[in-house]
């Protein structure tokens, strides 16, 4: 018995810095997505959704038929947060970030909310278009 509890210790502190480093910092968050253009898949819907956010913070979005700007600041425990101007910037959406897949992210909702927004395709971006092209 004793062995078996000193290897389970000795396992979870292996693991220990493994999820910590599973969500990023604000500092790499900062560094990753500010003049990034990602496209991606919303889970469970399927539909495809993309994001252009330039190196000042200020973003594309398209989602479905939907085109949206907004603006993106990041909290300091690392979650990404997203205000819309269609929402009047008012409303904000925080995402907690999980690198997946070499230079893909998971998005997943940082107040607990259902849906996670899937990156398929990211670049570096020095400037995002407006309202169109949509989706490639």
């Amino acid at each position: 018995m004793g062995r078996a509890l000193v290897f389970a210790v000795l396992m979870s502190a292996a693991a220990a810095p493994a999820l910590a480093q599973a969500v990023m910092g604000a500092a790499e968050a900062r560094r990753t997505f500010f003049g990034l253009d990602m496209q991606g898949v919303h889970e469970p819907s399927g539909l495809r959704w993309r994001e252009c956010i330039d190196p000042r913070g200020n973003t594309t979005y398209w989602f479905g038929e939907t085109v949206d700007q907004g603006r993106l600041t990041v909290r300091t425990d690392g979650a990404l947060c997203f205000a819309y101007a269609s929402r009047g910037y008012q409303d904000t959406a925080c995402w907690r970030i999980k690198p997946q897949n070499g230079a893909n992210y998971r998005f997943e909702n940082a107040d607990g909310a259902s849906g996670v927004f899937v990156t398929t395709s990211t670049r570096r971006a020095t400037v995002c278009e407006g309202p169109a092209p949509p989706m490639s």
